[in-house]
């Protein structure tokens, strides 16, 4: 799905409305769309709740529970702000749904009774307008409610739209904001609630069709998308039942040096889990001595090492087998000697400008040693970097960074004309001519060490099947995302999740 600002939205509509898809007919595409999600993906046996305010979101719920109350499922609505003769209320009582008035914080044990373990909750109180502080009637209102539901964990919370408390835009949120487990986001995902400390409280993020079909006919520029499993499975690279191992590429990973013989394993191994025909690793004798035996698929050249530190002699033993490498991943585990430097300045002569290349961890680190690095590099280059090396690269202070991610990674992609893989919480990935695509996931059990190098190897595995590059870094980030998911789910605990259990998974 794309991403857009409130502003963005809004022009959407209004366009859309212009052009044939009127506002009440998006209001009722909407509200049968959060019906239809919530009959296809839980039960309703134990009943839905919904909280009203008095916009558009109220109105996308009111919908939504009059249909379901014509299906016969028990329901039944709480108005946070009044709706003065609003025929969408009518409506929903004459289907035979149940009203009650909680604005002046009365009749809240009402509320209370009817969240029973099971139940369904659907926020429609506020909405994408929303700009903190919020108003001190509403605020108290507010919060009384959000620490009735908040506190009801066994009761499947939905936004709709967007919890109620957070800014859309900025991803700000009140102290009274409903956290919830799933939210529906009508045509578009709201730019906020990707961003801190928003994000924590949406829970899955899924769209809703109100009609609009593709939106980037309303907008005048760009604007990022979401990754998502349909978009990863519509850009998997093509595996013919008649491809043979040179069908599906060949990725030469430079990896590892004795204090980090672990990034090389990773690094190799994941390239192979990825789909990648042949891996071959290049590395030093200490590590291969340590991870041949578990990474036995791979072949092996032998470079000679100085002090931990490659050789800059052993570009020469690489040459051939860069030229023709399918994809190259530089980096992981390398260390910051000196000796490394000028070995990576060495590559950089020897690397073909069209081959997809990949730099990560210390290659990084040293690439921002050489003189104008970024003119070096092959077209189509992936970096990697988490918002350390990323200080590092720019010279921003990692706070800024930070708070700045998603125009950082944009304004920095199309200076240096690289694919740039932003990576943590809500990992942000930008390509030169300005297209982004945003990993909606934050999760603990993604920050753990190595697993940066399982996403350098997994990316570097899909650029080898000719993947194009910025789709590979998004597939692979989402791929890699999963697979930490999945282990998160396997071991029942985030905590414990390390870099193999990525491999396994």
């Amino acid at each position: 799905m794309k991403v857009v600002s409130v502003e963005e939205m809004k022009a959407v509509e209004k366009h859309a409305d212009a052009n044939g898809v009127r506002y009440d007919r998006m209001m009722q595409n909407a509200g049968r769309g959060i019906a239809e999600w919530v009959l296809d993906h839980t039960s309703t046996r134990r009943g839905v709740v919904g909280l009203l305010g008095s916009g558009n979101n109220g109105g996308d719920t009111l919908i939504a529970l009059t249909l379901l109350s014509q299906r016969g499922i028990r329901t039944n609505a709480f108005l946070a702000r009044q709706r003065s003769d609003d025929p969408l209320v009518s409506a929903y009582i004459s289907s035979g749904g149940v009203v009650t008035d909680i604005s002046q914080g009365e009749k809240l044990e009402i509320l209370e009774a009817a969240l029973i373990p099971g139940s369904i909750l659907l926020d429609g109180i506020l909405g994408t307008g929303l700009r903190l502080p919020i108003r001190e009637d509403l605020y108290g209102i507010l919060t009384r409610t959000s620490k009735l539901v908040n506190n009801r964990s066994k009761v499947l919370k939905i936004a709709v739209d967007c919890p109620s408390g957070v800014d859309c835009d900025t991803g700000e949120a009140s102290d009274a904001t409903i956290c919830v487990d799933h939210t529906l986001s009508m045509a578009a995902i709201k730019q906020g609630l990707l961003k801190p400390p928003a994000r924590s409280c949406c829970g899955e993020i899924h769209g809703i069709d109100i009609g609009i079909n593709d939106i980037s006919g309303h907008l005048v520029s760009g604007c990022p998308v979401m990754l998502d499993a349909q978009f990863a499975q519509a850009n998997l690279p093509h595996r013919p039942d008649s491809g043979h191992k040179g069908t599906f590429g060949s990725c030469l990973v430079i990896a590892g040096s004795r204090p980090y013989t672990g990034a090389a394993f990773l690094s190799g191994k994941a390239a192979y889990r990825a789909g990648c025909g042949l891996v071959h690793m290049a590395t030093t004798q200490a590590v291969y001595e340590n991870i041949a035996g578990q990474l036995v698929e791979a072949v092996w050249t032998l470079l000679p090492s100085i002090e931990d530190g490659y050789d800059p002699k052993g570009v020469r033993m690489l040459a051939e087998s860069i030229q023709k490498a399918d994809s190259l991943v530089i980096g992981p585990g390398w260390g910051l000697k000196d000796t490394n430097t000028e070995f990576l300045e060495g590559l950089m002569e020897v690397v073909p400008g069209d081959t997809p290349t990949l730099f990560d961890a210390d290659g990084l680190k040293l690439l921002s040693r050489l003189t104008q690095w970024w003119t070096r590099l092959p077209e189509s280059t992936v970096l990697t970097p988490h918002p350390g090396e990323m200080s590092v690269l720019t010279g921003l202070d990692v706070q800024e960074i930070q708070v700045n991610r998603w125009k950082v990674a944009k304004e920095f992609a199309e200076r240096w004309g690289v694919i740039l893989v932003l990576k943590g919480a809500v990992t942000v990935i930008a390509g030169p001519d300005r297209e982004m695509f945003i990993n909606p996931v934050s999760s603990s059990a993604l920050a753990t060490a190595g697993s940066g190098d399982v996403l350098s190897g997994l990316v570097g595995g899909l650029l080898a099947q000719n993947v194009p590059s910025l789709k590979a870094a998004a597939v692979g980030v989402w791929l890699h995302t999963l697979a930490g998911l999945a282990a998160a789910v396997k071991r029942e605990n985030e905590a414990s999740v390390t870099a193999n259990d990525f491999l396994e998974n």
